[in-house]
C-alpha cells in the first residue's frame, strides 16, 4: 500500500472515531504529497466546517469541485455549507451543480427549493419541493417545506396551515433530537407562522433558544406562552432559570416564586412573602454540636448521634443542600426540592451555609422564608464537616444530600417514598437513576448506574463487590437511612473528594441498596474537566492517588473477612489501571514531574503484583510517556556507584596481562 493509500485509510478511522486533530494531521500530509487530492479537499472542508471554521471549509470544498467537477457530494456539501451562512444564492448554484449530476437525489431536490425559497423565488421553489415528492410521497421535510413555501403565497385553508404546522413541529422535534438546534429552530418557527396558538412548538422553540444561550428570544417564546396560558408553572421555572444564568437575581427569585405558588398548593399555603417585622432579621448561627467518633471494626469515623427525643413528629425526608459561595445554581437547586415539598410533615429543607461572605441567607429566605431552615457556620469546616454538621442537625429519617449546583427532576422524593416506606430495615440506602448536564444544564449522558443496572427496580444484588471497587454514584441520586450514619458514623475526613464512595461501600458492607432505575436527578458535569483538572494541586501534586490509597486501605478494615482479600485485590487492579491510564497525565502534561512520579508511587502501593509492574513498564515505552520515563533514567543513572571492594576473589576481577620481567 503507497503511502497516500495508507494515510487516507488511516485518515478516514481517526475521522469516524472523532479524532479530529488526527484526521486532519494525516489530511494535510495527503496534500503535501498531492496537493489536489480530492478526498483529502473534501475532508479538509468538512472538517473545518465540524470545527466552525466555515471560510476554510468554503475554501477546501471549492477546491475540491475544481480538481473533481463531477463530484456529487463535493457540490452538495458547497450548498449545505453555503446554506449554513445564508449565502443561498451561491447554495442554489452550487445545488444545481450536483442536480445535474445526480438528478434522481430528494435532499438535492428540497435543498435546493428551500435555497430558492430564502431568495423569494416561491414558485421555482414549489416545483423543486413537488419534484421532490414525485420521487418519494412521504418525504416529510419536502411536504412541510412546500406547505410554508404554499402559505407564504397565501395558498393554504386553515385546516392545511394547521397540518402544516403540526408537519413543522414534528421535524422540530425530530432535529432536535439529532442534535441540530439550528435546523430545529427554524421549522419550530415556521410551525409558529402557521398556527401562532401551538403551545408545544413555542415551548420547544423556547427550550432550543435556551439551549443556544439565546436568553432573549427564549424569554419572548416564553412570555408567548403566558400570554395564552397565564397559569403554566413550568414557564416560570424555565425563566427563573434563564434569570439565574443571566445573572439576574430579582428577576429569577420573582419567576421561582411564581413558579412555585402555580404548581405546589403546599408551598403556595406555607411560604411568608416578607418577614413578620420591620427589623432586618439576623443571620442564623449553625449551633454548637457534640463531637465523637463511632468504631466500625476496626476504624472510627465522626460519630452521628440520634434523634432527640421530641412530641414533634418526625418527616420523612431530610434535604440537607450544601452552600458555599456560589449563587450560580442555588436557586435553581432549591426551586427543584421546594416544587416537590409536601408539607414540614414530610420533609425537612435545611441549607448549610459554610461560611459564605456574604452569606447566602437573603438569596435562600427569597423563595424559602417560612419553609426552609438555614444555617451558617461561624467558619468554613470543610466540606466534609458540612456535610456532618447538616446530617447531625436532620430528623428525618432518610436523609438526601444535594450540593447546590445539582438538582432533582419531579417524582423524586415520592417515587422513592413508595418503594422505601415499606421496605426491609436491611435496606440502608438507596439511589435512582441520573442524567449528568453541563453547566447551562444541557444533557450530556445518562449516569453510568443506568448501563449497569438498567430498568431492574429494588434491592442490587452483589453490589458491595461492585461498589468497593469503582464508584458509578453521584450525590444528587443518593439517599440514606438516618438510623444507617447514627450505626456507621458519617463521613470521612481523611479522604478529600474521596469520603463520598468510601461512605458508599461502608454501607454496602453492612446494609442493602435499593435501586429505583427512573432518571430523576441531575449531576452537574463541569465541561472544563480536564481544564480545572490540570490547575487543581489534588492532581498535580499526585495527592489524588494518595487519597485513593487510603481509601481502599479504609475499607479493608472493615470488609467481611471471607472474601476482603479478593475483592480488594480486584479494586487494588482496577485502580492502579486508573491511575496509569486516567490520573498521572495531569501532571505529566502539566509538566509535574514531581506530582507524576508521586501517582507512580501510589499506583504501586496500591498494587505491586508481577502483572501490575509489567503493565507499567508498557505504559512507560508510549510516547505520552517520554519525559517521565527520561527523569525515571536520569534518577536511576544519579544513584552513586559503589567502588569496587579490594577483597573481590581473584576469579571475579579482570583478567591482567602478564608482564615479562
Amino acid at each position: 500500500m503507497n503511502t497516500i493509500s495508507s494515510n487516507l485509510q488511516l485518515a478516514v478511522q481517526h475521522h469516524r472515531a472523532n479524532r479530529l486533530a488526527q484526521a486532519e494531521q494525516s489530511y494535510r500530509q495527503i496534500l503535501a504529497e498531492q496537493p489536489d487530492h480530492p478526498e483529502a479537499l473534501y475532508a479538509l472542508g468538512m472538517l473545518a466546517q465540524q470545527n466552525g471554521q466555515l471560510a476554510v471549509a468554503e475554501q477546501f470544498l471549492s477546491a475540491a469541485v475544481q480538481v473533481q467537477p463531477d463530484s456529487v457530494k463535493a457540490w452538495f456539501s458547497l450548498g449545505n455549507l453555503s446554506l449554513a451562512q445564508e449565502q443561498f444564492s451561491q447554495g442554489a448554484i452550487a445545488y444545481r451543480q450536483a442536480l445535474a449530476l445526480r438528478p434522481d437525489s430528494l435532499p438535492i431536490y428540497n435543498n435546493l427549493g428551500f435555497a430558492l425559497q430564502q431568495q423569494g423565488l416561491f414558485d421555482e421553489a414549489i416545483n423543486y419541493y413537488q419534484k421532490a415528492l414525485e420521487l418519494k410521497p412521504d418525504f416529510t421535510e419536502a411536504e412541510a417545506n412546500l406547505g410554508n413555501a404554499l402559505h407564504a403565497q397565501g395558498q393554504l385553508s386553515k385546516e392545511q396551515q394547521i397540518y402544516y404546522a403540526q408537519l413543522n413541529h414534528q421535524l422540530g422535534v425530530a432535529r432536535k433530537q439529532a442534535g441540530d438546534l439550528k435546523t430545529a429552530v427554524a421549522f419550530y418557527r415556521a410551525a409558529i407562522a402557521l398556527q401562532p396558538d401551538l403551545l408545544d412548538a413555542h415551548y420547544n422553540l423556547g427550550v432550543a433558544l435556551q439551549e443556544q444561550g439565546d436568553f432573549e428570544e427564549a424569554i419572548i417564546s416564553y412570555q408567548k406562552i403566558l400570554e395564552l396560558n397565564p397559569h403554566n408553572g413550568e414557564i416560570y421555572f424555565k425563566l427563573g432559570k434563564i434569570y439565574q444564568d443571566q445573572n439576574k437575581l430579582p428577576e429569577a427569585i420573582a419567576a421561582y416564586q411564581q413558579g412555585l405558588k402555580l404548581t405546589n398548593p403546599q408551598y403556595l399555603k406555607a411560604f411568608i412573602a416578607e418577614p413578620g417585622t420591620e427589623k432586618a432579621e439576623e443571620v442564623p448561627i449553625t449551633p454548637e454540636l457534640p463531637q465523637g467518633e463511632v468504631i466500625v471494626r476496626n476504624y472510627k469515623f465522626p460519630k452521628i448521634p440520634a434523634v432527640a427525643a421530641s412530641e414533634k413528629k418526625r418527616p420523612f425526608w431530610s434535604v440537607v443542600i450544601l452552600a458555599y459561595q456560589r449563587t450560580d445554581y442555588l436557586l435553581e437547586c432549591l426551586a427543584s426540592v421546594l416544587a416537590q415539598w409536601t408539607g414540614e410533615e414530610e420533609m425537612e429543607i435545611l441549607v448549610m451555609d459554610n461560611a459564605s461572605t456574604p452569606p447566602l441567607f437573603d438569596l435562600v429566605n427569597a423563595i424559602g422564608r417560612g419553609i426552609v431552615s438555614y444555617y451558617r457556620n461561624s467558619q468554613n469546616i470543610g466540606l466534609v464537616g458540612n456535610h456532618n454538621t447538616g446530617i447531625t442537625l436532620s430528623r428525618g429519617q432518610w436523609i438526601h444530600i444535594l450540593h447546590d449546583d445539582d438538582y432533582v427532576l419531579p417524582g423524586f422524593y415520592s417515587q422513592l417514598k413508595q418503594s422505601l416506606e415499606d421496605c426491609s430495615d436491611s435496606v440502608g440506602a438507596a439511589f435512582t437513576g441520573f442524567d449528568n448536564i453541563d453547566e447551562k444544564g444541557v444533557f450530556l449522558s445518562k449516569g453510568d448506574i443506568f448501563y449497569w443496572y438498567g430498568e431492574d427496580r429494588g434491592i442490587i444484588q452483589d453490589w458491595l463487590s461492585q461498589i468497593v471497587v469503582t464508584n458509578p454514584l453521584r450525590p444528587s441520586a443518593i439517599v440514606v437511612r438516618r438510623q444507617t450514619y447514627e450505626r456507621l458514623g458519617g463521613y470521612c475526613s481523611e479522604l478529600s473528594d474521596l469520603n463520598g464512595w468510601e461512605l458508599c461501600k461502608r454501607i454496602a458492607t453492612f446494609y442493602d441498596c435499593w435501586y429505583e432505575p427512573e432518571i430523576l436527578a441531575c449531576y452537574r458535569v463541569d465541561t472544563s474537566w480536564y481544564t480545572n483538572k490540570m490547575s487543581n494541586k489534588l492532581f498535580l501534586t499526585g495527592n489524588h492517588a494518595v487519597f485513593l490509597r487510603r481509601a481502599i486501605e479504609i475499607t479493608e478494615s472493615y470488609l467481611p473477612t471471607d472474601f476482603c482479600t479478593e475483592i480488594t485485590a480486584k479494586a487494588r487492579s482496577y485502580n492502579f489501571e486508573y491511575i496509569l491510564k486516567r490520573r498521572v497525565i495531569i501532571p505529566l502534561k502539566a509538566g509535574n514531574l514531581t506530582g507524576a512520579l508521586r501517582m507512580l508511587q501510589e499506583a504501586l502501593k496500591i498494587d505491586r503484583s508481577p502483572e501490575a509492574v509489567a503493565k507499567l513498564f508498557a505504559w512507560l515505552t508510549q510516547d505520552e510517556a517520554a519525559p517521565l520515563r527520561d527523569e525515571i533514567a536520569a534518577k536511576l543513572l544519579a544513584v552513586p556507584g559503589e567502588n569496587i571492594p579490594d577483597n573481590i576473589p581473584t576469579e571475579l576481577k579482570s583478567p591482567q596481562t602478564a608482564i615479562a620481567p
